[in-house]
């Protein structure tokens, strides 16, 4: 089976990180709880998304292979940051691990779209329509 869409690659946080992440959606932005709870690793930033067109087999082989090395028990947040220009708010988490683990995949045989922006990891937080409302 091959990719017939661009694909973007998160990693979930589960347990008091994630309801964290929720219990801040609940207050300063409601209609997001039902987003999960992630970090995108490929797709938004950096690397960009998995390009379509490539064998699932063989992505799933490649990213496996890397996942096997990388544990994330461990994830904190290091700050809250907004996008500038924008209503889109988002949890920067201690970045080392995730930023390997970007470089560990950007090094496999799997192909990707090319992303105009740096690698950034975040977990949006929310996203107002206005870009001029502050979280309170």
């Amino acid at each position: 089976m091959k990719l017939d869409k661009p694909t973007y690659l998160i990693a979930e946080l589960k347990g008091e990180i994630e309801d964290y992440v929720y219990g801040l959606r609940s207050k300063f932005n409601p209609e997001r709880t039902s987003w999960p709870t992630d970090i995108t690793v490929a797709g938004s930033s950096g690397i960009g998304t998995i390009s379509e067109g490539q064998e699932l087999e063989i992505i799933v082989s490649e990213i496996a292979g890397v996942l096997s090395s990388f544990q994330f028990e461990d994830v904190a947040f290091d700050e809250l940051d907004r996008f500038p220009n924008t209503g889109i708010y988002v949890l920067k988490p201690i970045r080392d691990k995730f930023d390997a683990l970007h470089e560990a995949i950007k090094a496999t045989k799997v192909s990707f779209n090319e992303s105009p922006w740096p690698y950034n990891p975040h977990c949006t937080l929310c996203a107002k329509r206005d870009n001029t409302e502050e979280l309170d």
